[in-house]
């Protein structure tokens, strides 16, 4: 994950403390929770996803501000569904494929963005795919991988934390 990006995330989260409309880290992960997480999902995770994990572990904004709001990693506690909880209770209740790991929420809790680790380019990144659960399928392509999936929704947020946040 890039600098930039790093930066994104801690401005958008003070901008939200400030604004009385604040995003919840869940605290970096460990390398072995990383590494279990990939073992129970029989994959690799891409390097930006590995790098959000290791720094921020999970990321939650509030529901009306972006297309995702919920940036799902390893630690639970914040509502119980880690990515494994979340992707292997998809997998086997939505068929989601084994090649598709569930990191994002949409706005509509049944759209689901998902890394597709079959389609690693050179340096490991991923494409991110929606899954809308109620027609269990997929939907688009949205992101080139995790990296541009923080950066344009918090990029987005960013933009609108000047207006009123109930109404954005």
């Amino acid at each position: 994950m890039r600098s930039e990006t790093i930066d994104l995330i801690e401005r958008v989260r003070r901008r939200l403390a400030e604004a009385s409309a604040p995003c919840s880290i869940a605290g970096a992960a460990t390398e072995a929770q990383i590494a279990a997480a990939e073992e129970t999902l029989g994959c690799a995770f891409p390097p930006s996803y590995r790098q959000f994990l290791k720094r921020f572990g999970a990321l939650r904004i509030p529901t009306h501000l972006g297309v995702v709001h919920d940036f799902v990693g390893i630690d639970p506690s914040a509502d119980g569904k880690s990515v494994v909880d979340r992707t292997l209770a998809a997998r086997t209740e939505n068929r989601l494929g084994p090649n598709l790991v569930v990191v994002g929420l949409g706005a509509d809790y049944r759209e689901w963005f998902c890394i597709d680790v079959d389609r690693a380019r050179d340096d490991g990144e991923c494409p991110i795919l929606m899954f809308d659960s109620r027609d269990n399928a997929l939907d688009q392509q949205f992101y080139e991988d995790f990296g541009q999936m923080v950066r344009e929704v918090l990029g987005f947020v960013e933009q609108n934390l000047a207006g009123d946040l109930s109404q954005a």
